[in-house]
Order: C-alpha cells, then sequence, then structure tokens
C-alpha cells in the first residue's frame, strides 16, 4: 500500500487506453522503474552509477513513508503555499492550520502593479473545507485542517501576486516534532488567471463576424533567396510576409525557432533542441544586422561570396558548413559591435545591455554554456552569444512588426517542442526541476512495437510545483514572444506523458501525469498578458480529460486532413472542428505530390520502413482508394468536374484539395509552403535518423521566384475566397 500511495502521489500512471480503445494495465515493474528514475538525483548513465529497482527496497518500509510524508503531508504544515492560484472571478486562498488554531490572520498582497493592500482576517471568515492528521513516530502528530479564504478586493487583476500571511496568535507546536521555530510570517506567490486563452482575431470569427483567418505553414530554414547564406532565415521571412499578406493571409506558422546543440550542427531537428528559451542564431539575416554595412566590402569579396554560392546550389542544407560560415561572419558583426557601439556606449549598446538585463540571469547561463561548448573553429566570450540572441530577437520582433503592419490578422504563429535535450543549456542549467533519468517518447503500439523514444528530458511533475511551476512560466512566456500565436506540440504533455527510462534494465515505460490544471492556467494567463492564442497539437493518443479542457480554456485543436476520417472517406469540410487549425499536411507527412503519386510509400520500402514488398503493395492498395475517396470528395464539392473520375491533372487537383481544406468549418487553416510550390520531397520520416536528411531539404523555388507563378498567386486567391464564404455557425469539438 505504502509504495502504491507513493507512485498515485509521484504521478506514475497504472493504466490507459490504447489508440484502439483497449484498456492496458501498465506492468509494476515498469512503473516501479519510472519511481526509480524520479528517486535518482543524478543522471546515472553520466554520474556512473547504476539506477537499479533493487534501490526502491533499500528504500525501505520507513524510507517509503518518509517520501509520503514530504508529499502528502507535509505542506498541511506550512500555513500558506509557496504557490497558489485561482481564476480572476473566483479570487481565494488555500491555507493549513493546526486544529486548535483559532486566531485572526494579517494578509498584505503586492500586486504585480505595484499597489499594495493589506486586511485582517477574522478566523470566523475561514471555511474548512479539508482535513488531515498526522500520525507517526518519525514526523510527530497532529489534525490539520484546510481552509479556504475568499478574496472579495476587485484590485486583484490577472498576474503573479506576493502574499505575505501572519498569524497573530501563537501557533501550538508541542505535538509536531520539529527542530526550528514555527515562523509567525508565511509568504508566497498567488497566480491569477483567467478562465481562457487569449481570442483576438478568433472572437469575432467564432461569432461569425470576421472572415475564418487562413495563412501558410513554412520549415524557415527551407527557403531559399539570393541573399541568404546557405539556409532561409529572417530575411527570406519578411518576403514570405510581405506577398502572403498581399493575398490576404492572416498568419505565417513556423517550424520551432529553438537554439540547438551548437557543438553538434549535423543535428538539426527543431524538436529536439538546446534550449527552447533561446533562438537559432543561424536564421540571423546578416545584411539586416546594422554592423554588416561597414564590412559589407569584405563579405562581398571573392572568397566569402564562393562559399555562400557553393551552399546556396545545395539541394539539402549543410548544417555544418553554414553554422561554420555564418559563425566566421558573426564573430566579425560583433568585433565592429564592440568597437563601434560598446566601447562608446551608443544607443544600441544601451538596447542591448536593456535587452541582457531584462532576460536576466538564464540569458547569461545560456551564454556562458554557450561559450564552453562551442567548437574551437567558432568559440567566443559569452558577450558573443549574448549578442546574437540580442540580434535574432531584435529580428524576429521585425518580423512579426511587419506582418501586422502588412494586414495580418495573427502574424507569426511559433512552435513550442515537447522537450530539450539532456545535455542541453535548458535542462542541465534547471536539473533540480527534470527528470535527468528518463526521457520523453509514446507507449508501443502495432504501428510502432518497440515504441517511440524522442531522447528529450521530461519536466518532474513533483519538482516542478516545488519550484513553484517557475521553468514551466518562463518557457512559455518566452515563445508566446514576437508572435500572434503559439503552438504547442504534444500538448496532451500538460496532462501526461510516457517516459522511458534511459538505463533499459528499469523497465518499459509508463505515463506520468503533471497538474493538467495549473499548467493550463499558467498558459492562459500568459496568453492573456502576451496577447497570444494557442494552439494545442493533439494528433495521436489523445486521452479524454484533455480535449473539454482544452476547449473550455479556448485553445485552438490542430487537426490534419489526412487524418479527417468518416468511415470509409474523409470528412466533409462542415465537419471539421470549429475551434480548430486545420493543416492539410504538416512536416511529419507526405507532401500533397508525395501522398497523390504514391512516392512516399515506395521511399518507406526503400528505407525498410515497410519490411517485404508485401506490406507496400498493400498499402499502395489502400492509398489508390484513398485517392478515388478525395476525388469523389472535390467532385461533390464542385471542385474538380465530373471528368475528374477518370482523370485529373495534378496541379487541378492541388488547387480543388486546398480550396477544400479553406472551405471547412476550422477557425484557422494552412497550407504548407512546399504544398504551394508542388514540392514532394519530405522534411522529415519519423522513425528515420541517418536513413534520411530530415530537416535538412531546400525548397525547389526561392520566393522571388514563386511570387511569379500563376498557379501558386490562383491557390491562394481560392483560398482567400473560400475562407471568405465558409463563415458558419461554430460548434462543440466532437
Amino acid at each position: 500500500m505504502g509504495l502504491e500511495k507513493l507512485l498515485y502521489l509521484r504521478g506514475v500512471g497504472a493504466d490507459f487506453t490504447d489508440c484502439f480503445g483497449q484498456y492496458i494495465r501498465i506492468p509494476e515493474t515498469d512503473r516501479q522503474g519510472i519511481l526509480t528514475c524520479m528517486l535518482k538525483e543524478k543522471n546515472a548513465l553520466a554520474s556512473g552509477e547504476t539506477c537499479t529497482q533493487a534501490q526502491l527496497a533499500l528504500l525501505g518500509e520507513s524510507g517509503i513513508e518518509a517520501q509520503i510524508h514530504r508529499l502528502d503531508a507535509q505542506h498541511w504544515t506550512q500555513v500558506l503555499p509557496t504557490f497558489h492560484w485561482c481564476y480572476v472571478d473566483e479570487p481565494w486562498l488555500n491555507l493549513y492550520l493546526p486544529q486548535d488554531y483559532t486566531g485572526e490572520l494579517a494578509i498584505t498582497v503586492a500586486c504585480e502593479h505595484g499597489e499594495s493592500i493589506a486586511f485582517d482576517v477574522p478566523f470566523a471568515l475561514l471555511k474548512p473545507i479539508g482535513n488531515y492528521r498526522i500520525q507517526h513516530a518519525l514526523f510527530g502528530e497532529g489534525q490539520y485542517i484546510q481552509y479556504r479564504l475568499d478574496l472579495v478586493h476587485d484590485d486583484l487583476g490577472l498576474g503573479y501576486h506576493g502574499i505575505a500571511l501572519k498569524l497573530k496568535s501563537p501557533l501550538a507546536v508541542s505535538r509536531q516534532r520539529t527542530e526550528n521555530p514555527v515562523p509567525k510570517a508565511f509568504h508566497g506567490t498567488l497566480m491569477v488567471a483567467p478562465r481562457a486563452a487569449y481570442q483576438g482575431v478568433l472572437s469575432a470569427t467564432l461569432q461569425g463576424k470576421r472572415h475564418k483567418p487562413w495563412g501558410v505553414s513554412v520549415q524557415l530554414y527551407s527557403l531559399r533567396s539570393d541573399s541568404q547564406w546557405g539556409m532561409g532565415d529572417f530575411g527570406d521571412l519578411e518576403e514570405l510576409i510581405a506577398f502572403l499578406a498581399s493575398h490576404g493571409a492572416d498568419f505565417i506558422q513556423l517550424n520551432p525557432l529553438h537554439a540547438l546543440d551548437i557543438a553538434a550542427p549535423e543535428h538539426p531537428s527543431p524538436y529536439s533542441p538546446c534550449d527552447r528559451r533561446r533562438l537559432n542564431p543561424l536564421y540571423i539575416h546578416l545584411q539586416s544586422v546594422p554592423e554588416y554595412e561597414p564590412l559589407a566590402s569584405e563579405f562581398t569579396s571573392s572568397c566569402w561570396q564562393e562559399a555562400i554560392a557553393a551552399l546556396n546550389r545545395n539541394n539539402w542544407l549543410d548544417y555544418p558548413k553554414v553554422s561554420e560560415l555564418k559563425y566566421r561572419a558573426f564573430a566579425r558583426l560583433y568585433g565592429v559591435f564592440c568597437e563601434v557601439h560598446l566601447a562608446k556606449e551608443t544607443p544600441r549598446a544601451k538596447r542591448f545591455n536593456d535587452f541582457v538585463a531584462e532576460q536576466g540571469a538564464a540569458l547569461v547561463e545560456f551564454a556562458q554554456a554557450e561559450s564552453l561548448r562551442s567548437p574551437r573553429a567558432i568559440a567566443q566570450d559569452e558577450g558573443f552569444y549574448l549578442y546574437l540572441q540580442f540580434v535574432a530577437e531584435t529580428q524576429l520582433q521585425l518580423c512579426q512588426l511587419r506582418a501586422k503592419e502588412a494586414g495580418m490578422g495573427i502574424g507569426l504563429i511559433r512552435d513550442l517542442a515537447v522537450g530539450a535535450a539532456l545535455q542541453g543549456v535548458e535542462v542541465q542549467a534547471n536539473s533540480e526541476q527534470f527528470c535527468l533519468n528518463a526521457s520523453i517518447g509514446a507507449p508501443p503500439d502495432p504501428f510502432a512495437p518497440q515504441g517511440q523514444n524522442w531522447g528529450l528530458t521530461p519536466l518532474d511533475p513533483v519538482k516542478l510545483k516545488q519550484h513553484d511551476y517557475r521553468h514551466f512560466i518562463e518557457l512559455i512566456r518566452a515563445n508566446m514572444e514576437n508572435c500572434g500565436a503559439l503552438r504547442i506540440d504534444h500538448v496532451m504533455g500538460l496532462l501526461r506523458l510516457w517516459w522511458w527510462p534511459l538505463e533499459k534494465q528499469l523497465g518499459g515505460g509508463a505515463y506520468v501525469y503533471y497538474p493538467v490544471e495549473t499548467l493550463l492556467a499558467i498558459v492562459c494567463l500568459e496568453s492573456q498578458r502576451a496577447r497570444c492564442i494557442v494552439i494545442g497539437e493533439d494528433l495521436g493518443l489523445v486521452p479524454p480529460d484533455i480535449i473539454h479542457r482544452l476547449y473550455h480554456g479556448g485553445i485552438y485543436s490542430n487537426e490534419l486532413f489526412y487524418f479527417c476520417k468518416e468511415g470509409q472517406g474523409f470528412k466533409l469540410p462542415s465537419q471539421y472542428k470549429s475551434q480548430s487549425l486545420m493543416m492539410l499536411a504538416n512536416h511529419d507527412v507526405p507532401t500533397l505530390v508525395a501522398w497523390w503519386c504514391g512516392s512516399d510509400l515506395h521511399l518507406r520500402r526503400q528505407l525498410t520502413l515497410f519490411a517485404s514488398d508485401g506490406q507496400l503493395d498493400e498499402a499502395l492498395t489502400a492509398r489508390e482508394y484513398e485517392k478515388q475517396q478525395l476525388v469523389s470528395l472535390l467532385i461533390q464539392q464542385k471542385l474538380l468536374p465530373d471528368s475528374a473520375a477518370q482523370e485529373v491533372d495534378i496541379n487541378e487537383l492541388l488547387t480543388a484539395w486546398m480550396t477544400l481544406g479553406a472551405s471547412g468549418c476550422s477557425a484557422l487553416y494552412s497550407v504548407q509552403w512546399c504544398d504551394l510550390l508542388g514540392d514532394r520531397h519530405a522534411v522529415n520520416i519519423p522513425g528515420t535518423w541517418l536513413e534520411y536528411p530530415n530537416w535538412q531539404r531546400r525548397l525547389p523555388l526561392g520566393v522571388t521566384q514563386a511570387k511569379t507563378r500563376g498557379e501558386i498567386r490562383q491557390r491562394l486567391q481560392n483560398i482567400a475566397s473560400a475562407r471568405q464564404l465558409s463563415l458558419r455557425a461554430t460548434h462543440s469539438p466532437d
């Protein structure tokens, strides 16, 4: 019983329902393996100390009881929680007092906006809502009461407010075992949150008063231009913004822009970041940096231009070479910045210093770590890495400003990865809030019999709470800057994540549950403060517990056309979820052309993701049926002529397909830039690593060339028209 209670208190799940609706009981040995990962303070693989389930036995009954006391009983003795939250329309405080305390309380609220509110609370105003009895040889004994104190002050607006509480009568401690005197004053944080996330232009959309926003999703690095240095950058993004805004687009959805491992540029996945709070400097457009102009003649010399041209000719990104070249250029820019601005304390130097001060110690820690981890060829002092973040954030901010000035209703949609790499700055600088002995993934299923291990380090729900959710708040806040919306990858992680032990002998993993109501409240608060719409990527195994929480919290679902099925065919546009972002395709599925031609299936066979030609033949047969269903739907919706049932032109099909998705009732709609261009190459093939150059594809056309293509302009015009015509009454989620 003691061990089971500890598993529950640490959030280790006992069962789940799989993708086929079958009940799955998680083996006890696997659950205990995850618990062992949690109880081990250091990373076992790095420290050389193996982490075995025998350690649970070594805890013994007394050790397990001590763990349970810390998690279940100790907070009852602390009077005021260090972190408490409530809704803005129902403000209240949670208090814990010994049963025999009946004195008055003095409370001071230091509001985030600067005002201070002080008041006394007679004991009679406290409403008892729970009780707990501690009776243990090691921890003493006593009866404690949980009280609710309703706050009636209108001045408590949204935000994080400081709470100071003083007891006006002595607190009896005779039955508690403690070596320290019980204080008469207690301090904590009260977070006042909204009921829902920021809606922005979508408020009018859902009321039928405004056209439904649409946009384009793009892998920023994949863009081409004559001005770039081997990969897409913020300069290319500005050009794309201007073009799409002129056709009525409301947003551009980006891949994660997180900082990657500077020591391993050959690992380019934007979903395996070093630090999700920082930007990847490789997206900097060098020619737009003020320090570029004094060096323009140097950079236009043949030695630089030949290297740039060689990178720009490639159809696949060479990240190590791009990184080496751009960091050499960054070093030259930084030298000018130090000489012209820092040394002379110019206004630009002041903006830089203000940026560093606003970002605080976390940014300095990042810069120090980057300085230590940088390859020798690009190593610089920490000021260099602070400078790169300053430049990158400035350029991203300008892109969002340009989008809004051009008339986009939302602007940029950023993407937040579900986790960070173990050896990255984010995890190592906040190791006390992560579990260093586990990684995030997905449980085994028929499509991935061994399960999926994404190699990302999970936040520990207990440690996160013990640190007052500081890292999660910082993470959400950083990613809501300089954008109009944020897509949260694998949003189910707010409720639960599948953990794999790093050491195989600890079993096959288990679900770990998180304080979902608190995390959602934080997301909604930060959303309102940043005026940032929230989209939750909820593809895959979605527990029912999370669906309605997200819906009522004003967070938008993420649908993918390929998976929107009704019976044997595709859903009608009128059946799409209204509170959702509908995407025709994304980075993990084939492009529209590849899907139609079946080239993605043949590629999977080449990569041995299909074990036999028989599996390939089955997949091709199933695809032919899906293609027939798609064409039938397009004919039914009068987007293709009846003759398309026998033969259809691929360009006409793409235009009709994109128009079909745009005509749906989803509040948001996006199509991939690579699909607008008709590219067939995959961005990423799940289940591969070195077998395929994931995240390295460069698009066949630059933005400048794409703007002249009639079929692209026609598709954008059709999408815009369909969104104007698709205003319909909203409905609840499926």
